[in-house]
């Protein structure tokens, strides 16, 4: 999936960038990128999207543990829970937090019960953000729990006989053994969401 639907497509934006319309080899496109918007534009970009990564690991690692510790007899119905929700179009989601978060839409409508005035949420950084979170936040716990659902119990019981506590057993045996997990889910969130931000 993620070849299909992020590597290629990247691979033609590439090669537009460095074509012009007759199909010959050019550095014209890529020489407007050093243009002020465009600088301004890519530096947002990578800055929104670091956010939403950081963001969404600090989210799914606890969130991950947490499902994990459940010990759900049926861990396949877990993932069908995470991955439910992104069934739908990607641009209804978009756009039913658009109008959620509009000026005249129901959270500035709880706002207004509080005796708060309309909050300008739409078209910020922070509403950037809270959107790519919610969107990407499964890719990121779906890595991170199956590497930890991976570990044996066994492992963690081994530490805690030799006097490990809970701290050094997260530090040292935990999240070495799913930074496969946690390395996937950056990329997994990281590479969409800036593509998304740049084309």
């Amino acid at each position: 999936w993620s070849i299909s639907f992020v590597v290629i497509p990247l691979l033609v934006v590439f090669y537009y960038a460095m074509t012009n319309d007759e199909g010959s080899i050019t550095f014209a496109n890529l020489a407007q990128i050093t243009t002020q918007e465009n600088l301004k534009a890519l530096g947002m970009s990578l800055l929104l999207s670091f956010v939403s990564t950081a963001i969404c690991l600090l989210l799914a690692y606890p969130l991950a543990m947490i499902l994990n510790s459940f010990h759900f007899k049926h861990q396949s119905f877990v993932v069908f829970l995470f991955v439910l929700p992104m069934w739908m179009n990607f641009m209804l989601r978009i756009l039913a937090w658009r109008l959620l978060l509009s000026n005249n839409g129901i959270v500035n409508a709880l706002f207004g019960l509080f005796g708060f005035g309309p909050v300008k949420m739409l078209n910020t950084p922070t509403a950037v953000v809270f959107g790519m979170v919610y969107d990407f936040l499964p890719f990121m716990i779906l890595p991170i729990y199956n590497s930890i659902a991976r570990i044996k119990p066994d492992v963690i019981e081994a530490a805690k006989d030799l006097g490990a506590n809970s701290r050094i057993v997260l530090i040292r045996i935990i999240f070495p053994l799913t930074l496969s997990g946690v390395i996937s889910g950056i990329v997994m969130v990281f590479v969409p969401a800036l593509t998304s931000f740049v084309i």
